[in-house]
C-alpha cells in the first residue's frame, strides 16, 4: 500500500473549516485546484496538497476579515504581476479596515528588520503598490491552526497527518 502524499477531500473540510461547496467554489474561480486520481471509472480520489490547504486558510482568514474573493483574486494578481510569489500561505497579511497590507521583516529597498507592509488591495484600488511602514505584533501562524484542528478531529489519523504534513508548529 503506498503512503497518500496529500489530504483527502473531508480531511481538507476538517483541517480548513471549509465546507465542500467552498472547496468546490475555490476551484471553479482557479484559486485552488487539487489533485485527482484515478478518473478512468467513477468518481476520481481529490487529494489537495499541504501547500494548498495553507492556501485555502489563508484565503479563509481574509474571508473573516469581510475580504471578498473577488479582492483576494485582485491580491494575487496583483502579486503575480509584480513578480511576486502570488501565493497568500507564506505572506503575514493585514486587514485595516478596506485595505489588505502585506508586511514584511526585510524588504531589500528599506534595509534589514524594519516593519514594512506593501498595500496589496483597497476597495477603491488606490495607492496599490505603496510601502507602508507599519508596527505590529506577529501574526498568528497557519501552521498551528491547523495542527491544533487535526489534534482535536475525530476525522483525522493524526499519526498518519503528522507524517504528510510538510511543517512542525512552533
Amino acid at each position: 500500500m503506498t503512503q497518500m502524499i496529500g489530504f483527502t477531500r473531508k480531511e481538507t473540510m476538517q483541517l480548513t473549516g471549509c465546507t465542500s461547496s467552498r472547496l468546490a467554489y475555490l476551484e471553479k474561480v482557479g484559486l485552488i485546484v487539487p489533485y485527482r486520481y484515478g478518473a478512468s471509472s467513477g468518481r476520481p480520489i481529490v487529494v489537495f496538497s499541504w501547500e494548498q490547504l495553507l492556501e485555502i486558510r489563508a484565503i479563509r482568514n481574509l474571508r473573516q476579515e469581510e475580504i471578498s474573493l473577488q479582492t483576494v483574486r485582485k491580491i494575487i494578481e496583483f502579486l503575480d504581476k509584480s513578480g511576486y510569489d502570488n501565493s497568500l500561505r507564506n505572506k503575514q497579511l493585514v486587514v485595516v479596515g478596506d485595505e489588505v497590507f502585506w508586511v514584511e521583516q526585510d524588504w531589500s529597498d528599506f534595509g534589514a528588520n524594519m516593519p514594512t507592509a506593501l498595500k496589496v488591495a483597497d476597495k477603491k484600488n488606490k495607492g496599490v503598490g505603496q510601502y507602508v511602514l507599519l508596527v505590529i505584533p506577529p501574526l498568528i501562524d497557519l501552521v498551528n491552526d491547523i495542527w491544533e484542528v487535526a489534534k482535536d478531529s475525530k476525522v483525522i489519523d493524526f499519526q498518519s497527518f503528522q507524517q504528510r504534513a510538510k511543517a512542525i508548529p512552533a
